[in-house]
């Protein structure tokens, strides 16, 4: 490289915009990282001067992988070990013999690999960096599990925009320095920041052929059964109103078993929010459940209200019961 910051003359607007649009999902919302390397969260516009002003080095932004209604367009690895980013560079090397553009940014302690590709859910974008790290034996960093990361670390925005990581080539606070753009060679992506930046407006992306060809490989989801699985008995609809007839008729567990992959000893992965720890959890004597990370709990009722309220449906307690009625009674 032969400068490690842009010169000192203005950025091109339209080369700012360009960037702007490769990188950042929503722009109601950006985080600004301090000299500990912290960021905290600013409610404002982010416009294209303060891009321009990442880009300069006056300030450090972190941006959102996905947009307010859990779409993104890049998918980031990131690798906080030699270990790791050696075996993101290797599967660097191969996604270019499929004729898949990598972009590698090394880190102060790793570095990140970085996808484009078409507008796509979050759960997809999240499932395809899944898949292509599994089947590369490179693992998946789960709580306090060593593993490379996946940015978008969310299925979609549940109760803020989610996860951030630093906007490329700005400076990293904690270090003073800016990482540039590698090819996978070591080379540099451009000669200079400012061409890198030229480069990053328009990325290659990686083909919907090729992103449908790995998630066609991932396990099938767990898919929300309408119907319950067994045949009702006289007793279990006994009850003075609709919704003791609900909760009579079926348990907590048999519900949410059929929406929610429980194990032995009845937790698993909250439906609610991005969960790498079983947060969810059933008790069978009171015949309830309950999220251990904040998102409630309760009876059948009770969790249909909320996935109706996670599915954006309106309508609270009567249309729950009015769902439930028909799929249960």
């Amino acid at each position: 490289m032969r400068q490690e910051r842009p010169p000192t003359s203005e950025l091109d607007p339209s080369v700012v915009a360009a960037y702007a649009a490769t990188f950042i999902s929503r722009r109601d919302v950006y985080s600004i990282q301090l000299d500990n390397g912290t960021y905290v969260s600013v409610q404002k516009e982010l416009t294209d001067d303060l891009i321009a002003a990442h880009l300069r080095g006056y300030i450090t932004i972190g941006t959102y992988p996905l947009d307010e209604h859990g779409w993104g367009k890049w998918l980031c690895m990131n690798a906080d070990t030699e270990k790791h980013w050696k075996g993101l560079l290797r599967l660097a090397g191969k996604l270019q013999k499929a004729s898949v553009v990598p972009y590698l940014e090394p880190s102060r302690r790793g570095g990140h690999l970085w996808l484009f590709a078409p507008t796509i859910p979050g759960f997809q974008i999240r499932q395809f960096g899944k898949e292509l790290l599994s089947a590369n034996k490179l693992p998946v960093a789960r709580g306090k599990v060593p593993g490379i990361e996946i940015y978008p670390k969310q299925d979609r925005p549940v109760t803020g925009p989610g996860s951030l990581i630093r906007l490329p080539l700005g400076i990293y606070r904690l270090t003073n320095k800016r990482y540039h753009f590698i090819n996978t060679d070591g080379t540099p992506l451009a000669p200079t920041i400012r061409d890198q930046i030229r480069l990053l407006g328009n990325p290659q992306l990686v083909p919907q052929e090729y992103i449908d060809l790995v998630l066609a490989e991932a396990p099938e989801p767990k898919v929300i059964s309408p119907t319950p699985s067994f045949d009702p008995k006289p007793e279990t609809l006994a009850g003075n109103t609709v919704s003791e007839r609900l909760k009579n008729r079926i348990s907590v567990k048999e519900f949410v078993n059929q929406y929610v992959e429980l194990d032995a000893n009845g937790k698993g992965k909250c439906p609610f929010h991005p969960d790498d720890h079983k947060s969810f959890s059933i008790d069978e004597e009171h015949n309830y459940w309950h999220c251990f990370a904040g998102c409630g709990g309760g009876s059948i009722i009770d969790f249909w209200m909320k996935y109706r309220d996670f599915r954006h449906q309106k309508g609270g307690f009567k249309a729950a019961v009015r769902d439930l009625a028909k799929m249960l009674l």
